[in-house]
């Protein structure tokens, strides 16, 4: 099983912001990747934080980088975590709201990133986006695709409603956008969504787990990867369990 640190593993902080301490503890887990959220800012910043609102409900989008750091200080863009981690492990940046695609994109594009960096979202224009613009730049789906303002008991209802639905049409679903990998969310997870993603040479994260059972189920269904914020525990556990 390889591992992904979920949000910068920045549950703890204001807005699930990773910090330079959260990412040096990253790197200590030895994460396969580190899946950070990326929002951009009123005026352009590419800020790294899991909550796209703020807790009146304004969107980060209308706020200034500025204004952020005022509430807190250690808020990072995109280029302090790259300064910061200086290739010690590969990204998986996950958008937050459609403000930042175009942003993004072009960030990516004048760096013209190596194999460190691959991009996630499940809003399928955007992940087309990419395809055109950073064809280089490896694109992986979530599902199930609920769209903007969505919420945890919302996207857990639409899986388990698309559980039996979805592996037949992860062929197509990954065709649209030429995706490398899946990033499922493990309530739509199955056995059958892993046959099926690996019959077309494709990569299945399930997201995000947080529990022994969940993560013992994700082994069983076959995912290649794990999501989580409490990886070190997580991964205690399976090996107990193969122990």
């Amino acid at each position: 099983m390889r591992w992904i640190g979920h949000a910068g593993l920045a549950g703890t902080r204001p807005g699930g912001a990773p910090s330079r301490t959260t990412l040096d503890g990253a790197v200590g887990l030895g994460l396969d990747l580190l899946e950070i959220d990326v929002c951009v800012t009123a005026d352009g910043a590419l800020a790294l934080r899991h909550d796209d609102a703020l807790p009146s409900g304004r969107p980060v989008s209308t706020v200034t980088l500025a204004e952020l750091r005022a509430v807190d200080a250690d808020l990072l863009t995109i280029d302090d975590a790259v300064e910061h981690l200086a290739g010690r492990l590969p990204l998986l940046l996950d958008l937050k709201g459609s403000a930042a695609v175009t942003v993004l994109a072009g960030w990516l594009a004048e760096r013209s990133p190596g194999p460190g960096f691959a991009v996630c979202t499940d809003e399928r224009a955007a992940l087309q986006h990419f395809r055109e613009r950073v064809p280089g730049v490896a694109r992986w789906r979530t599902l199930p695709e609920v769209g903007e303002g969505r919420g945890s008991r919302r996207r857990r209802v639409v899986a388990g409603l698309l559980r039996r639905w979805l592996p037949a049409r992860v062929r197509a679903l990954a065709a649209e956008v030429g995706a490398v990998a899946l990033s499922v969310d493990h309530w739509a997870l199955s056995a059958q969504l892993c046959r099926a993603a690996h019959d077309a040479d494709l990569s299945v994260a399930a997201w995000t787990v947080n529990r022994t059972e969940h993560a013992r189920r994700a082994q069983r269904c076959g995912a290649d990867l794990i999501t989580s914020d409490r990886v070190a525990e997580m991964r205690a556990a399976l090996a107990h369990l193969s122990g």
